[in-house]
């Protein structure tokens, strides 16, 4: 498989970014630091079993 270089501006790839739409952006920034997607989904699978085990408060009641 052939390799293909490009060299991008910074200035030019931040114009290109702020032209992302939320979504796509939140997908690249998950895509460039897969570490904080893990540890977003282990926060969320916590969360979860906290709320299953009634360790949580309900906004009905705040």
């Amino acid at each position: 498989m052939s390799k293909i270089k490009i060299e991008v501006g910074l200035e030019e790839l931040k114009k290109a970014i702020s032209e992302l739409s939320d979504d796509e952006k939140e997908e690249l920034f998950f895509e460039l630091n897969p570490a904080w997607g893990k540890a977003l989904k282990k926060m969320e699978k916590e969360v979860l079993q906290e709320d299953e085990e009634g360790k949580t408060i309900s906004l009905e009641d705040i």
